[in-house]
């Protein structure tokens, strides 16, 4: 059965704790891992094993690095729960073959997942995944304890909280965030964002305090997922107290959210266009931009105004890691909070984002997320953008797909379809630059809805036609 279940979708595999996420299945995971490395030519290796806040999340890296020790490898098995790009730094810093990150990331609460990272410090690729997949079952899983391990000399000593935000703080230009005081809102959802954004802010001086830092494996209310639905406390905070910019990280703090002092939630890619100024304007830098096919038309408008090569690839950010890899990209974005950056690991990084993102606002004048959104479109377009997800049976996934390309609507809400798109699932593009995006998602039995139109109100109808082609 584990054969079947043990399957890497958009990043790691993912299951319900105690359905098909067990230590059984964990077990045999983490034994295919230890024989892919050794089928690889890296036995003996080192490796780091990483974990979040969520529930029996320890006892899941313990149980990984017991295997990994009964296989020969060498583990520096963190003392504490970490946010993913923590994790994915540790391989890079400490120059290890990979690394394990038991997380769910921005999953319902009772999920958890296993996550391969890799020596450059980001995601397993489909190569090593379907690899390590070829590997599940072949051989049982062979397991030492600690104190085995230990005696053996295969327990590696090391701080991967230390030396990540190190680097995170070292990232920052430090002057210029002294050169002015804001004031931000950090919203952790009980995720492993903790309390780092609103601490390393506030040794600069600005007035910067975290909500939802503290464990709670159940993530009361709301999905770990920084999108309106779950950040309702945080916004309604923000218009209260007055803040300037509202900041909100996921349950492995890889992804960000933000959202004006308004309260108006910010989408990723606004957060990327403001960032990719900051780098070229202040900082000199250039690239290309990368986007998932999820993501806005006002990066298109960007990158023609400013004759910059772009880049449109499937969801997931692994299709983006390459060109961080090469150092092509500026910037590269998902729609849903996933951000990477030149000069930075290949991975998502919702805390550097979030203090990188603080740190444009002051480089670039503005004195709040609210005049940034308002020159972004002034200069781009006030397109808005609306996403609903609908649970479905994956089974049925292939025949709606093929009813889609076979029999595609002509128009949407009286405008003309002028181009279908399919590199991940069928994307509706619309003469006035609005679009409707239908795909299945590669973690959870959810179909995903997406629009952008010049209105919400449209782009929520969007959403709405495309869910009801569903049915």
């Amino acid at each position: 059965m584990a054969g079947n279940v043990i399957k890497f979708g958009t990043d790691g595999w993912r299951g319900i704790i105690a359905e098909t996420f067990t230590f059984e299945n964990l077990a045999l995971a983490a034994q295919a891992y230890a024989d892919y490395l050794k089928a690889e030519g890296k036995a003996g290796a080192s490796l780091v094993v990483g974990y979040d806040h969520r529930f029996l999340g320890k006892r899941f890296a313990s149980l990984v690095s017991e295997i990994l020790w009964g296989n020969g490898f060498k583990v520096l098995l963190s003392d504490k729960p970490l946010p993913t790009p923590a994790v994915s730094y540790a391989v890079k810093h400490f120059d290890l073959v990979g690394g394990v990150m038991i997380t769910a990331s921005h999953n319902p609460a009772n999920y958890s997942g296993f996550k391969i990272k890799l020596p450059p410090g980001c995601s397993a690729d489909v190569t090593t995944t379907k690899g390590i997949e070829a590997q599940v079952g072949k051989n049982p899983p062979q397991r030492i304890t600690k104190e085995e391990a230990e005696k053996k000399g295969l327990v590696l000593a090391g701080d991967p909280e230390k030396v990540y935000l190190e680097w995170v703080e070292n990232f920052l230009d430090k002057d210029l965030l002294r050169t002015k005081k804001l004031k931000v809102l950090v919203d952790s959802l009980y995720g492993v964002g903790k309390t780092y954004i609103s601490d390393i802010l506030s040794k600069y001086g600005h007035e910067a305090v975290t909500i939802r830092a503290e464990r709670n494996p159940a993530f009361p209310g709301i999905a770990p997922e920084p999108v309106p639905p779950n950040m309702a406390e945080s916004l309604a905070k923000t218009v209260k107290e007055n803040f300037d910019v509202c900041l909100v990280t996921d349950g492995d703090a890889d992804r960000l959210a933000a959202a004006d002092n308004s309260g108006e939630y910010i989408i990723t890619p606004k957060i990327a266009l403001i960032l990719a100024l900051y780098f070229m304007k202040c900082k000199g830098w250039s690239g290309k931009m990368i986007k998932t096919v999820s993501c806005s038309k006002t990066i298109d408008r960007f990158c023609e105004k400013y004759g910059i090569p772009l880049e449109e690839k499937p969801v997931g950010f692994k299709y983006i890691v390459p060109y961080l890899l090469d150092g092509s990209a500026l910037v590269g974005t998902e729609e849903s909070g996933g951000l990477g950056y030149r000069k930075h690991i290949p991975e998502r990084d919702g805390v550097l984002s979030g203090l990188l993102f603080t740190e444009a606002l002051i480089g670039l004048g503005f004195k709040n997320a609210g005049e940034a959104v308002a020159y972004i479109d002034k200069e781009f377009g006030k397109l808005r953008y609306h996403r609903i997800d609908k649970a479905c049976d994956p089974n049925a996934k292939d025949a709606f797909m093929k009813k889609l390309e076979s029999e595609p609507p002509k128009e949407i809400l009286g405008r003309k379809v002028v181009n279908i798109k399919t590199i991940d699932g069928v994307k509706f593009e619309l003469e006035d630059d609005s679009w409707l995006l239908l795909r299945f998602s590669g973690t959870e039995p959810v179909c995903r809805f997406y629009a952008e139109a010049p209105t919400l109100e449209e782009a929520e109808k969007m959403t709405e036609l495309g869910a009801s082609l569903l049915k």
